[in-house]
């Protein structure tokens, strides 16, 4: 069929140019329908071209659910038990549930990364931040009367976010060029690293100034974020099989 309209088009280019040459009268109006027809099948190209785009942007948004979901709601328990001891770590008492969850945030963007690929984790990560950012504007009050002082100042809550976003794209580099036969790999550098780049950003930014032995909080956290790295890989080995790479990632 291409090479049947390719072999029309030439026909037309053809004719129009002899009857633009002024061999008849009719011709002028023959190349007008012929332009007319190539227009004509350039839109419905076009056309085509568009809705396919556009169902490859419902599809994503579609596969994105999930993942942007719970990203968000690994976030938002970090965000609500910011002020719940955390059982066991009496020695540290400013280190609370909240502060355990935010490595499990890595492992919901590492499994979107096994799955989808480099592009859709950064499009989990940022549309989850964009949803999260979003409730907090609108339902500041609400949240703030419910949690009270328990979730901190705005200056901590804004320390970490940007922490943990840029530790996110950090560990989405990082598990993209490593991933491979080691399928451990991946999951244990990329949540290291991402740990690490988390602590050095956050506990400054929230910190800095104040009276706090930050520093000492901050490497005591980097230690919590490293094991928790290495124990991370377990459930990551377990849900390996749930969640398979689609083709092109040579299957890890």
């Amino acid at each position: 069929m291409s090479v049947f309209e390719a072999g029309v088009g030439v026909g037309h280019r053809a004719g129009a140019s002899r009857f633009a040459g002024g061999i008849t009268e009719a011709g002028p109006r023959i190349g007008r329908a012929a332009d007319l027809l190539g227009r004509a099948h350039s839109a419905r190209l076009h056309e085509e071209g568009f809705f396919k785009r556009a169902g490859h942007a419902v599809g994503a948004f579609f596969r994105l659910l999930i993942p942007v979901l719970l990203l968000v709601t690994l976030g938002g328990a970090s965000f609500v038990y910011a002020g719940t001891p955390a059982v066991g770590f009496e020695v540290q008492p400013w280190l609370n549930i909240g502060y355990l969850v935010l490595p499990f945030t890595f492992l919901a963007v590492h499994l979107t990364g096994r799955r989808y690929g480099a592009g859709y984790a950064f499009g989990q990560v940022i549309l989850a931040y964009a949803l999260a950012a979003g409730v907090a504007f609108y339902a500041r009050d609400e949240l703030q009367a419910a949690l009270g002082e328990q979730h901190g100042s705005l200056r901590i809550i804004i320390g970490f976010g940007a922490g943990l976003f840029i530790a996110h794209l950090v560990a989405i580099f990082l598990f993209d060029r490593l991933r491979g036969p080691r399928w451990w790999q991946a999951p244990l550098i990329a949540s290291l690293i991402g740990g690490i780049v988390l602590c050095l950003i956050a506990f400054p930014a929230a910190y800095s100034g104040t009276e706090i032995d930050w520093t000492g909080r901050m490497l005591d956290y980097m230690a919590v974020t490293s094991v928790a790295a290495a124990l991370l890989v377990i459930p990551y080995w377990v849900m390996r099989p749930l969640v398979p790479p689609r083709s092109g990632f040579g299957g890890y």
